[in-house]
């Protein structure tokens, strides 16, 4: 497989069509505990216009190495792995723990990124003491709990069982200091100070990071838009697919042109 620059041994996922120079690059990062599957949807259908890649974070997915406890870590593994990258700039995208990866790297001036796109996430993600803790005593049960926050209570059956089937397939240890990080993360006093074109996604039902964080990012973030999505939880590109990536493909269009 074509790996654009980057290293060997970091897992990523494409739309079938891979990366043309001449489109457009949106470049996924997954949340804690999760991987680059997460946007198998957004790899499926975006391809039709843009380019696609969803990066496996490390002690994640297809990607070796133990993970990172903070989200400054996360980004300087980021940074480090993009270095080479054929794709000079790109809009960069990130749910939850991925969308703190997003801001941290923003907040960098990170001269690759053209704009964000945030999903699910908040200026600072300080994380129940159930989920931290419930991972270093019971972790088998609290994976079940996370997953089942993650979902408004009519989510469908299939959907919350392929959820914790891909939550499962990471390490308990990686889980948990992905919380750690997400704990730790706080840009609520800076986050203003990012003027790059932002696309705010959040599910109206979403309990993990509740519509009031993407309400704050948008007053905070002046060139920023906001779209609530109806009927859906944390996990919002899963449950409503053609609804973010409307809205993806709509920003990335506009921000193209």
């Amino acid at each position: 497989m074509e790996n654009y620059g980057l290293p060997a041994d970091v897992g990523f996922k494409t739309g079938e069509k891979g990366i043309f120079p001449d489109r457009p690059t949106l470049v996924l990062i997954h949340g804690a505990g999760s991987s680059s599957q997460a946007f198998l949807n957004q790899l499926r259908r975006l391809d039709r216009t843009i380019n696609v890649l969803a990066l496996d974070l490390p002690g994640h997915g297809g990607t070796s190495g133990p993970g990172r406890d903070t989200i400054s870590g996360y980004a300087n593994w980021v940074e480090e792995v993009f270095s080479s990258f054929l794709v000079k700039s790109f809009y960069l995208g990130g749910h939850s723990m991925g969308g703190a990866i997003a801001q941290e790297l923003a907040l960098r001036s990170w001269p690759r990124i053209r704009g964000l796109i945030l999903i699910a996430t908040g200026a600072e993600l300080r994380v129940s003491t159930k989920i931290i803790e419930g991972l270093a005593k019971e972790p088998e049960p609290t994976r079940a709990l996370i997953n089942k926050w993650c979902f408004p209570p009519d989510a469908d059956p299939l959907l919350l069982r392929q959820s914790l089937e891909l939550l499962k397939q990471t390490p308990v240890q990686i889980i948990y200091n992905d919380f750690q990080a997400c704990n730790r993360f706080d840009r609520s006093e800076n986050v203003g100070t990012i003027t790059l074109p932002t696309l705010i996604l959040v599910g109206e039902q979403d309990v993990m990071t509740p519509p009031a964080f993407a309400e704050d990012l948008q007053k905070q973030i002046l060139n920023s838009k906001l779209v609530q999505v109806p009927g859906a939880g944390h996990l919002v590109m899963l449950e409503k697919p053609r609804e973010v990536n409307q809205a993806m493909e709509d920003f990335v269009s506009v921000q193209s042109q």
